[in-house]
């Protein structure tokens, strides 16, 4: 398996990944991966109110790394309930991307495909901040 990540890197990517409404998977199923209740995710990463132990660090630094990867997708019974499945082969969702890049002090466009599920860059608006 892969690194933990560190926390506050974990803190800023989690943020990112809560306010994201698109993110294709709902809290609920993201804390069942993670193995721990919705409540503690809610409660350290949204409310602040509970410490990032190293406990939930590890948990959930390996379930969004699997998320990440690929490596798991959301099924759906057939009473329409979902779950989360392991797949065989990693599958990340790709789309297009794109990015500031200061080369030599100056800004450049950069255009390409990137990993939809990686909350991990930094987005413009954080780049031009620096």
């Amino acid at each position: 398996m892969g690194k933990t990540i560190l926390k506050r890197d974990l803190m800023r990517i989690m943020k990112r990944f809560i306010e994201d409404k698109n993110r294709g998977i709902s809290l609920n199923l993201f804390a069942e991966l993670c193995g721990i209740h919705k409540d503690s995710l809610q409660k350290i990463f949204i409310d602040e109110e509970y410490p990032l132990t190293e406990y939930m660090q590890i948990r959930i630094s390996k379930g969004y790394e699997a998320w990440r990867r690929g490596s798991v997708a959301i099924m759906q019974n057939r009473d329409t309930s979902k779950f989360v499945e392991y797949r065989k082969e990693d599958k990340p969702r790709l789309t297009r991307g794109y990015g500031i890049q200061f080369v030599n002090g100056k800004p450049t466009l950069n255009i390409g495909v990137r990993n939809r599920n990686d909350y991990s860059g930094l987005d413009i608006d954080e780049q031009l901040r620096g």
